[in-house]
């Protein structure tokens, strides 16, 4: 059962496939409204020191900077010294977030993270999400090839 971290995320663990799972339940153009960083790092460390996340954005009708923002606030919060490293992000978002996802800005801030083995990795739909993650629980200290 997803626990509920605000009205506009959920957070789910699912033991089968050891992925943790956030979603936006709703478009938040609050950039206060992203789940609070410690809240989501205890859950992770709840469930075994979670690694695997996937994150549904396709609710929020903009893909913004604030959104890289929040995951450069992840890296800067240590993620990968909480939990151990390297941490898998699959990021889900709507078709129409491709241009900005393809920014130069997103390639910038994946080459970054992956630098402190913290991945962040955008799909447009949620099966190939999982499966890359589940995939990256293979390769455990390196990603695998997308």
């Amino acid at each position: 059962m997803p626990t509920v971290l605000s009205d506009a995320f959920s957070l789910e663990f699912e033991s089968i496939s050891r992925i943790l799972v956030g979603r936006w339940r709703h478009d938040v153009a609050d950039t206060s409204l992203h789940p609070p960083h410690q809240e989501l790092v205890a859950a992770a460390r709840h469930y075994n020191c979670c690694r695997f996340w996937l994150f549904d954005m396709r609710a929020q009708d903009e893909y913004s900077p604030a959104l890289l923002r929040w995951l450069k606030t992840l890296l800067t919060e240590q993620v990968g010294i909480e939990l151990g490293s390297p941490v898998f992000v699959a990021c889900v978002a709507s078709e129409v977030h491709r241009h900005a996802i393809e920014s130069i800005g997103t390639e910038t801030l994946l080459r970054q993270h992956a630098w402190h083995e913290f991945y962040p990795y955008f799909f447009d739909n949620e099966p190939d999400a999982r499966d890359w993650l589940i995939g990256c629980q293979d390769h455990e200290h390196r990603p695998p090839r997308r």
